[in-house]
């Protein structure tokens, strides 16, 4: 072949590289800010695979180890890290595919795991092999952290932090126990320093509980609703403590139809300020189909269609919605040095403030009485809120904020994230 052809057919692969760029807005995010990524599949189970995102700090692998690894697990359950978290909260590109100010990509390690199987870019083979129980998901998590350590050996002395929202902040107390009793037995080499738990589904029922109320206060119910609810939640109170959680279950998604008919209005249950998120995310979906998804023709089948959650994963973990991970969060507080933040936004739905403020006091760990008598202080910031500690244990009231912190109060997040980095 001539030189002079060789010359014509590089110039036409980079015309035609060059029109893809332009038609797709996430190849040219790429390529206007530096990032590193790796992007991989593991086996956690035959037929049953986990995908996961990781950036490394600063978009370099120089020196990516000496700054900290934070490990996200997403909520749902079912929705999918890859793009929640990812492009709607901590990522460095938000869901317009435009840099975003405060990404946690900035000075740390991101490591994003689309869990249970069957959500996101992670698969199953056969829908036989979906989690049913919150066990079996925590045990998919540890294999695919054990084989990202084995893989990037140069992580296994990183200070490194697992952070949770919403049913992955009700995962992420069980899911440190086994990584801890991994690490102690020496099955596992991964420096675990601490854990964060944001709009945590940790204690269903005291969340349940206070959610009439905040919504009556808000005005967002009438008394009638009000008091239809309140007896329908004093009933799912009756089969939690039974741990009848598949009744509770059933009561709960009645209570929601009735709160969405007789409210009027449309309650966003993430942000009671806030309109639905819910088209923006299917224009994500449409985006991350279109866009992302070719980037990865390597290693992802195209055709696998991304959503940003899996209602077949929802429905197969509905059973166990309602069993709590206080007792893993206790253990954790009595038994390591580990640090644990709890963080809530005062305008969430889902896990009210109140109810979370409620269940962290409620702990039952040798630190209860002088957490209870801690003396809250600011947080960073105007009007941020307010935080208090003991020991290893610290409580964040976020004001301005719904269920997704990091993207609603990113001052206060910060302030947390530093928190539980700083070594006293």
């Amino acid at each position: 072949m001539s030189v002079k052809v060789v010359g014509l057919l590089t110039l036409l692969f980079l015309a035609r590289y060059l029109k893809c760029e332009d038609d797709n807005p996430y190849l040219k995010a790429l390529n206007s800010i530096k990032l590193k990524i790796v992007q991989r599949y593991v086996e956690v189970r035959p037929g049953a695979y986990l995908f996961y995102w990781f950036y490394y700090a600063d978009g370099t692998s120089v020196r990516a180890d000496t700054k900290p690894l934070i490990i996200w697990i997403q909520g749902g359950p079912g929705l999918s890290a890859s793009g929640i978290a990812n492009f709607a909260e901590i990522g460095p590109l938000d869901m317009n595919m435009q840099p975003r100010n405060h990404t946690w990509v900035k000075g740390r390690n991101l490591l994003l795991i689309d869990h249970p199987v069957g959500t996101g870019f992670s698969y199953v083979t056969d829908k036989s092999l979906l989690v049913k129980t919150d066990r079996e998901m925590a045990l998919d998590l540890t294999k695919v952290i054990k084989a990202f350590f084995k893989t990037h050996k140069q992580f296994r002395k990183t200070p490194t932090y697992l952070f949770g929202q919403s049913y992955g902040g009700k995962l992420c107390p069980r899911l440190g126990v086994y990584l801890n009793t991994a690490i102690e037995k020496k099955r596992l080499k991964m420096n675990l320093r601490g854990i964060g738990i944001g709009s945590g589904w940790v204690n269903p029922k005291e969340s349940t509980l206070v959610q009439p109320n905040f919504l009556y206060n808000m005005g967002v119910i009438d008394i009638s609703t009000y008091e239809k609810t309140k007896k329908l939640v004093k009933k799912m109170v009756y089969y939690i403590d039974k741990k009848d959680y598949v009744y509770a279950e059933k009561l709960n998604t009645l209570m929601f139809r009735i709160l969405n008919i007789e409210a009027n209005m449309e309650i966003n249950f993430n942000n009671i300020n806030k309109i639905s998120p819910y088209p923006a995310l299917d224009e994500l979906a449409r985006k991350i189909n279109k866009y992302v998804k070719p980037t990865l023709s390597n290693l992802v089948n195209q055709s696998l269609q991304w959503n940003y959650i899996s209602d077949n994963v929802f429905f197969k973990l509905n059973n166990v919605f309602f069993v709590p991970s206080s007792s893993f969060l206790e253990k954790l507080l009595n038994e390591t040095t580990l640090k644990i933040v709890v963080y809530n936004g005062n305008l969430d739905v889902v896990t009210p403030l109140a109810g979370a403020s409620n269940w962290v006091h409620k702990l039952k760990w040798h630190g209860s009485e002088e957490f209870l008598n801690a003396k809250r202080q600011p947080i960073n910031g105007n009007r941020n809120g307010f935080y208090k500690n003991a020991k290893q244990l610290s409580f964040f009231s976020v004001f301005g904020s719904g269920h997704w912190v990091p993207e609603e109060n990113p001052v206060a997040m910060e302030h947390i994230l530093k928190h539980i980095m700083s070594e006293d």
